[in-house]
């Protein structure tokens, strides 16, 4: 039974499954933190890892969709799946099939689903997933963000969220939450000042306070106050982080959020981006800010609103140029083309941001894309 299946033995019994379904082989392949590449779960799989972009099983990953192709070896076929999970990409599944149309193709993707569902849940009980997934050593300060963050996606009928924080193994002051409740979506993009493990701490106690003011029923304005004076009480040397935070209320389309020293939020509408929202800014958390004024926006069903980080747009090789607002407008504009799902559009947004940086990011890049479908029929 899975609820007592040891997390070691995830990849032998994915693999049993699939050969109950007349495959002849499989293997659960899962993404590094960077979203490049992705690795077998299985170290001892005849199996190598590959890159995302450029590969078949990449290609299954980045549409999230089944791919089919000849395997070289008679009539055969291996069948590449998304392994998805609540719409979080986590990897793909590869399965070889003697006989493709002897195999149910519905209870294949059914299994797949099914070994997303363990992979996320035997995570919370074992390294051997996470480690799968670490490609590199991680910092102490990126250990601490990444362990509060929620899944990088969520899919429902009337909103869609995704987020990406970077660097994948160093960040430090960047976070990003969000919280789907009865009519309401909550999102919040924080940015800590530094990059050492103070900041860390800050950005924690910051989405902390939120997540708290939130559960309270503390209206936006309060939330900030609070936040606020917990940072000047736990750092009163000036210690500050700069924030977006807000409710999307999913009945009316209506987006209030409270911007503490943040970029304004940008908005796409009608598949092309209309630009920066106009917004009042208040103090950065942590300095003492008064009275905060609450933006507003109306989001049309299929409008989308991007939050990031000042390092998305200020990051470029020392000495040269930054990446700036208007290349990451362009390039948004450009993937809204592509008709991506959203995780998709978030990562190809970053890669660009890396490749920009030589892969080098000077300070954290954090990206939050929330799409509104509106209120479905009935």
């Amino acid at each position: 039974m899975s609820h007592t299946l040891p997390p070691v033995e995830l990849s032998d019994a994915v693999g049993h499954a699939f050969a109950q379904l007349g495959a002849r082989s499989s293997c659960i392949f899962l993404t590094d933190h960077d979203q490049m590449s992705l690795h077998p779960l299985d170290p001892g799989a005849d199996e190598r890892s590959f890159a995302v972009d450029g590969t078949v099983g990449g290609r299954a990953y980045t549409f999230e969709t089944k791919v089919v192709v000849p395997n070289g070896e008679g009539d055969g076929v291996r069948v590449w799946l998304p392994l998805v999970n609540g719409t979080a990409r986590l990897g793909v599944l590869s399965v070889d099939l003697d006989d493709p149309g002897a195999v149910d193709e519905a209870a294949l993707e059914r299994l797949a689903a099914l070994a997303a569902e363990l992979v996320m849940t035997k995570n919370q009980y074992t390294d051997v997933i996470e480690l799968t997934r670490r490609q590199q050593r991680m910092s102490l300060e990126a250990e601490l963000q990444r362990c509060t963050l929620p899944p990088v996606a969520l899919l429902t009928p009337r909103v869609s969220i995704a987020g990406l924080l970077l660097p994948a193994y160093d960040v430090a002051g960047d976070s990003f939450d969000y919280a789907l409740n009865r009519h309401d979506v909550e999102v919040a993009v924080i940015d800590s000042v530094g990059h050492e493990l103070v900041s860390s701490l800050i950005s924690h106690l910051v989405s902390g306070s939120l997540r708290n003011s939130r559960r309270a029923g503390l209206d936006l304005a309060e939330a900030y106050v609070a936040a606020d004076a917990a940072v000047a009480r736990v750092f009163p040397d000036l210690r500050f982080a700069t924030a977006a935070f807000g409710r999307l209320d999913l009945r009316s389309g209506c987006f209030r959020w409270v911007s503490a020293g943040h970029p304004p939020p940008i908005v796409v509408r009608d598949g092309r981006v209309v630009g920066e929202v106009e917004t009042r800014p208040v103090l950065p958390i942590g300095l003492g800010g008064v009275d905060p004024p609450v933006n507003e926006v109306v989001l049309d069903p299929g409008d989308k609103l991007l939050l990031y980080t000042d390092g998305a747009v200020e990051s470029g090789v020392r000495g040269g140029e930054r990446f700036g607002l208007d290349r990451l407008v362009d390039l948004l504009g450009q993937n809204l083309l592509d008709a991506v799902p959203p995780a998709e559009l978030l990562r190809r947004l970053v890669t660009a941001v890396l490749e920009h940086s030589a892969h080098e990011l000077r300070d954290d890049t954090t990206l939050v894309l929330v799409e509104y479908h509106g209120t479905p029929p009935g």
